[in-house]
């Protein structure tokens, strides 16, 4: 118990620690000391967003009922923010937030829509538009997806006078980079950089500075870095909130896997107060293992790639360099390894968290070389992420997922 205990506080303290620059209140949310508080965790990964929309799926078609009375913390980053937005944001038309089937449609239909191509006159733009000027683009689609004008507060609200909800807390996972178009003379974490959570508690208890729409909270998770320009949120000018202004890339540059910030929002707003309290669930995008390392000697080409792996900036960044089974990085070796690395990290983490009493499962199909790409909107791609989705819950993690079906079945 001592053990438990001390982990359970550097948990508090690390996350409170993230909110240091900007200070909180004491308010927090109330929950009964003996229900579980059930976490849903949804990783980055792109186009792969179909395979957790997938088991998504299986899983509100297991119990007969949608997520949001399923899961306390609905959670994610990257393409996983964007499903956790989604599961959690009431529509103007049905009243209700969208359900994993109409996510795994978006997924499947909607992908050229998201990834739209442009045009640069200089190499160095991001290969696609954030908005391309005539309502297409990124920022377009995310507007319509959750409503132009609907705020952090707002689905909140909604989702709370939602007959059967039982999501107490949303977040989206980004990292900011600035927090104004000029340079800063003194820069302060928190405010023009740092790690920095799109969430409800702070929207409602912050409204000042972070109640930003539910389409900027998706949009600035997944502003992945060389696919899409850096999102610009807040800033009071339309069709963006009168939020902070900030600038912010794609949360899977710091936390990929966004369970641990579940685990410590749990005891940051309140709804948990021990390790044994929580149950995690976290849903991977697929993992091609070949693409976590890189071949050494294997990438040497005489006056261009040095032998043994002394490189240094195109090779890392730039150069297609094969990874451990052969295959070309694409984009460039280091930002594949990276995001490889640090949902293991959180994986390892929380796994040994378990020891301590914590419920963890993690659920994550491995995938081939010409499915791992991010950006791979074919209908024939997506069709085998979603029949991999599929087996793998079937086969391989079937034992995971059903594990996670009984905690669910029997969580009051």
């Amino acid at each position: 118990m001592k053990t438990e205990k001390i982990l359970v506080v550097l948990l508090s303290v690390f996350a409170l620690s993230t909110y240091s620059a900007t200070g909180l209140t004491e308010q927090v949310i109330k929950k009964s000391p003996t229900t579980k508080t059930i976490i849903l965790s949804i990783d980055g990964g792109g186009i792969k967003g179909v395979i957790p929309a997938i088991i998504i799926q299986q899983i509100e078609s297991s119990l007969g009922k949608p997520s949001y009375r399923l899961f306390d913390i609905i959670g994610g980053t990257s393409t996983g923010g964007i499903i956790s937005a989604a599961l959690t944001t009431p529509r103007e038309n049905t009243g209700k937030p969208y359900t994993a089937s109409e996510l795994v449609d978006i997924y499947r239909k909607d992908g050229d829509q998201i990834f739209l191509a442009q045009g640069c006159e200089i190499e160095q733009c991001a290969t696609y538009f954030a908005d391309n000027g005539s309502g297409s683009g990124i920022e377009p689609y995310m507007r319509k997806m959750y409503g132009p004008d609907v705020s952090l507060i707002n689905s909140r609200n909604k989702m709370q006078s939602l007959p059967g909800n039982r999501v107490k807390h949303m977040f989206t996972t980004s990292y900011i980079v600035n927090n104004s178009h000029n340079k800063v003379s003194v820069p302060a974490r928190g405010r023009n950089f740092g790690p920095y959570l799109f969430n409800w508690f702070d929207a409602v208890n912050r409204p000042a500075t972070d109640n930003y729409t539910v389409w900027e909270a998706a949009r600035g998770t997944s502003a992945a870095p060389t696919y899409f320009p850096i999102a610009h949120v807040g800033g009071g000018i339309s069709p963006r909130s009168s939020a902070a202004s900030k600038w912010v890339v794609d949360g899977g540059t710091m936390s990929n896997s966004p369970a641990v910030w579940g685990v410590t929002e749990a005891f940051r707003i309140g709804i948990a107060s021990r390790l044994e309290d929580i149950i995690v669930i976290s849903l991977g995008t697929g993992i091609h293992e070949g693409g976590a390392g890189v071949g050494i000697d294997s990438n040497a080409i005489k006056n261009v790639v040095p032998k043994e792996g002394n490189w240094s900036t195109l090779p890392w960044m730039v150069e297609k360099l094969d990874d451990l089974e052969g295959a070309d990085h694409s984009r460039g070796a280091l930002l594949s390894i990276i995001l490889d690395a640090v949902q293991s990290v959180t994986n390892s983490q929380l796994t040994a968290l378990k020891q301590a009493g914590l419920k963890y499962y993690r659920l994550e199909p491995k995938l081939t070389y010409s499915q791992s790409h991010m950006d791979n909107i074919d209908p024939n791609n997506i069709q085998s992420l979603m029949t991999t989705a599929k087996t793998y819950i079937e086969g391989e993690g079937a034992a995971i997922f059903e594990a996670v079906i009984n905690e669910l079945r029997s969580s009051p």
